[in-house]
């Protein structure tokens, strides 16, 4: 196995991008890239440099399509890893799916509970209250499932300080399925086509920032990244302005961070 460099992790997640864009593309299926990838396509035309993923956007009935049938091809290259009770290889318990390459191999680190390949996440834009009130609580009450959700994906580890441990012990005593389930039939109370007020579920709380009107993002553009064209809001600077405030100001150095992955090539 060949251990990948971090240069070289950005250049197999832009492969996964491009097999996605031209799958979206073909099967009419709308996306944007999102979070740190639509940062990095406006600020850099490209990751931005210590970054080492990749994140798009998708409203839910187009994600639905795309997690049902992406990678189905057999030999495909690429899978989409999702929530499927009781199927190992290609599950992975979360309210977003992630897209795997299947000739790497990503180390997760001690205590995970999921083994993929390097891989981008999807995540799923849903429906959202108007009322400002429930539009808090609920923003908040969804982070705290996912945080717990995001506990469940690794062992149990008492001495693992980066978890308070009230939260790893709500979280593993409840289990997955529970916090999957509050998460799901949540977020599908508010169907994204009948919705004015649309967004993707925070996995770190930010208040109602997730919180966009729907005809924001309805128009789609194409930005560079990375030498190549790719899906992104029309309305790009006013979703990034509203996500990160004064996104083309640099963070200071010491808040550069990346995910520290370690990747490796297979062997064929």
């Amino acid at each position: 196995m060949h251990q990948l460099s971090h240069r070289e992790i950005q250049l197999y997640l832009l492969e996964i991008l491009k097999s996605v864009d031209a799958f979206c593309v073909n099967e009419g299926i709308r996306y944007s890239m999102a979070y740190g990838t639509l940062l990095g396509a406006v600020r850099h035309k490209g990751f931005i440099p210590w970054d080492d993923d990749i994140d798009l956007l998708m409203p839910r009935p187009d994600y639905e399509r795309f997690v049902s049938s992406f990678g189905k091809e057999p030999g495909s290259r690429y899978h989409c890893l999702c929530h499927k009770t009781g199927v190992k290889g290609d599950r992975f318990i979360h309210f977003f799916s992630k897209v795997e390459d299947v000739k790497t191999k990503s180390i997760q680190g001690k205590g995970a509970e999921y083994d993929f390949g390097l891989n981008i996440d999807v995540f799923p834009m849903d429906g959202k209250p108007e009322d400002l009130d429930l539009q808090r609580k609920r923003e908040r009450k969804l982070t705290h499932w996912s945080h717990r959700l995001n506990i469940c994906g690794t062992s149990f580890d008492i001495f693992n300080f980066h978890q308070p441990l009230f939260s790893k012990i709500e979280a593993h005593l409840m289990g997955a399925e529970h916090w999957y389930r509050l998460i799901n039939d949540e977020i599908l109370k508010y169907p994204y086509e009948n919705s004015r007020l649309v967004g993707a579920v925070s996995v770190t709380y930010n208040g109602t920032r997730e919180i966009f009107e729907k005809s924001m993002l309805e128009e789609y553009t194409d930005l560079e990244f990375e030498g190549c064209r790719f899906k992104a809001f029309r309305h790009w600077d006013e979703w990034l302005r509203q996500e990160f405030g004064d996104y083309m100001q640099l963070p200071p150095e010491g808040s550069r961070k990346t995910h520290d992955l370690t990747v490796y090539l297979l062997n064929d």
